[in-house]
């Protein structure tokens, strides 16, 4: 039976494409980089110490990492805390649970280079342990961003992991321009539940980002065809496809986009589930993100999330005070609003061209996403 963000995600063309998407996991040269302490129901990982080279041009780049909690049984988890020890160059972390099944396939990727881990831009690589497409909906569990880094798992849930999985930890660098880059290392402790509980889940909702330059503003990169070459040289060629497969999947149509500040996606739930809560996701230039739920009734909505002052450094989640039950034909939403005037006022914009934005893996690019987690 297939699953509720399977449903979701169902047309061939837009899983191929989806699953390039984020990079919104962890294979070190060794495995001994892994543990560092372990109690009864709590264990402690450590990733690599790595020293991030963005491509040329560039100041971002996505690196995966294998942890291995030596899970000897299956398991919920209760809670992930992960933190950062070098917070200057460390834009996000993104945790998923790795199959026993794809073990290999993560240690061959592995050993393609010298450095721990390896480039995953777009995704991890790794069939089963990706932000969209054909990604099963457990497959995410957990994520740090600035001001969101500590996850307790509403009570009576908790995310599953099976016996002889392991985690990908998948670490956005951001390098500031005229910065050095340094070594930096994530600490993930995880705490395991001792209780039966309900295996939660994530969802993502992803919309397009269509931002055009102000009329103040000019250059060749204000062209959006010269933008999205620019963003795959300082990314992955994958981010070619990135707009297309957003738009196709928020109903948009691929020859026509259309500039606005304003960026939204609805998707209809094809099945019941019941939600715990959301995460709001963008990046320097947003100004507002609000996730709602509409009945699909009633047309009553819901709001889930809403951060009227977006604020960079407090990517929180909002847990709903009761389970919220929604039905199929229910409405997820996700609007961001952007002010691209604060590339004036920003320094991490200071001495860089203007340029038509769409959704992008950099720092200074863009996303509007919402990280939504359920049960069945």
């Amino acid at each position: 039976m297939m699953t509720f963000i399977q449903r979701l995600a169902s047309r061939a063309f837009l899983s191929l494409v989806m699953s390039v998407v984020i990079s919104l996991g962890i294979v070190s040269g060794t495995m001994s980089a892994n543990a560092a302490t372990s109690a009864k129901n709590v264990s402690v990982l450590k990733s690599p110490s790595y020293v991030p080279a963005p491509p040329a041009n560039g100041s971002d780049e996505y690196r995966c990492f294998v942890l291995d909690p030596k899970l000897a049984k299956s398991t919920f988890l209760q809670s992930v805390l992960i933190a950062p020890n070098n917070p200057s160059v460390s834009h996000h972390g993104i945790l998923y649970r790795l199959a026993a099944a794809n073990t290999t396939a993560a240690k061959t990727l592995d050993a393609q280079t010298k450095e721990p881990g390896w480039s995953c831009f777009g995704d991890t690589g790794i069939p089963g342990a990706e932000a969209f497409g054909a990604a099963p909906s457990s497959s995410w569990i957990s994520f740090w961003a600035p001001g969101g880094n500590f996850k307790q798992f509403p009570a009576g849930t908790g995310m599953s992991m099976s016996t002889g999985d392991k985690f990908i930890l998948q670490v956005h660098y951001h390098v500031m321009t005229g910065m050095k880059a340094s070594s930096a290392t994530m600490n993930v402790t995880l705490k395991y539940a001792t209780t039966a509980v309900k295996q939660l889940k994530t969802f993502l909702l992803a919309a397009p980002i269509e931002l055009a330059c102000l009329e103040s503003e000019s250059g060749p990169l204000c062209n959006r065809d010269a933008a999205i070459a620019d963003l795959a040289k300082r990314t992955s060629d994958k981010s070619l496809f990135t707009g297309a497969g957003l738009t196709l999947s928020c109903g948009g149509d691929i020859s026509n986009p259309v500039a606005s500040p304003v960026s939204t996606c609805t998707q209809r739930l094809r099945s019941p589930v019941t939600i715990y809560g959301s995460t709001g996701h963008m990046h320097q230039l947003g100004k507002s993100i609000s996730i709602t739920l509409e009945d699909g009734v009633s047309g009553n909505i819901t709001t889930l999330t809403s951060q009227t002052q977006w604020n960079f450094d407090n990517q929180k989640t909002d847990w709903v005070a009761k389970p919220l039950v929604a039905k199929a034909g229910d409405k997820l939403r996700v609007t961001c609003t952007y002010d691209l005037k604060l590339r004036s006022l920003l320094p991490e914009f200071k001495n860089q061209a203007p340029r038509y934005v769409v959704w992008g893996e950099g720092s200074n690019d863009e996303m509007c996403l919402a990280i939504v987690n359920y049960v069945d």
